[in-house]
C-alpha cells in the first residue's frame, strides 16, 4: 500500500517570512527533511528579528540549505501523486507558490488539508492518536521533519500497515 505525500514547512515569519525547512514523506513510507537555501529576493525585507524561533540563521541557511531549484527538481520524481496533504494547507500553499514562482513553475498537485487522508477516522479520535504517536515518537507539532513523521505513523496505524 503506498502513503500519501504529507508535507509540511517551517516559516521564519508566518506574516512576512519565507520557508527555511521542508519534509514530506514518500509512498513507500519514508521521509525526506531539507533546510532551504533562501532566493535573494526573498531576503529584501527580512529583518533578523523576524527570524521564528528555532530557526537557523540566514548564513547556516545560505551554508548548509538546500537550493529552491533542486527541491522543486526533487519534488518533480517525488511527487507522483495528485493531492498533497498538509497539516495547514494555506501556509503550505503560501511556501509553494513563493518556491515555485522563484523559477516561474507551477505545482501540478492539489494542496489538501491532512485530515482528508483519514475522512473515514472520527476527527475527535484522530486528535487523539496524532498526540499519543507525538508523545511515544517523542515528536514536536513545530518541526516540518516531526509534522511528516508524525502523519506517515497515524497513516500507518490507522490503516493497519506493519514495517
Amino acid at each position: 500500500m503506498e502513503l500519501p505525500i504529507f508535507l509540511a514547512f517551517e516559516v521564519t515569519d508566518e506574516d512576512q517570512g519565507y520557508p527555511f525547512a521542508v519534509a514530506w514523506s514518500l509512498p513507500e513510507g519514508q521521509y525526506k527533511s531539507v533546510l532551504i537555501k533562501p532566493e535573494d529576493e526573498w531576503l529584501i525585507d527580512w529583518e533578523s528579528g523576524q527570524n521564528a524561533a528555532g530557526a537557523p540563521s540566514v548564513q547556516d541557511l545560505k551554508e548548509r540549505g538546500e537550493t529552491v531549484l533542486d527541491i522543486l527538481k526533487e519534488w518533480a520524481e517525488d511527487f507522483r501523486h495528485e493531492e498533497i496533504y498538509c497539516e495547514d494547507p494555506a501556509l503550505a500553499q503560501f511556501c509553494l507558490d513563493m518556491m515555485y514562482d522563484a523559477y516561474g513553475k507551477e505545482l501540478t498537485a492539489e494542496v489538501v488539508p491532512a485530515t482528508a487522508a483519514f475522512e473515514e477516522v472520527d476527527p475527535f479520535d484522530l486528535d487523539d492518536q496524532r498526540r499519543v504517536i507525538m508523545e511515544t515518537e517523542e515528536l514536536t507539532a513545530v518541526h516540518a521533519e516531526d509534522i511528516a513523521r508524525t502523519y506517515i505513523h497515524l497513516y500507518a496505524r490507522i490503516n493497519g500497515i506493519t514495517g
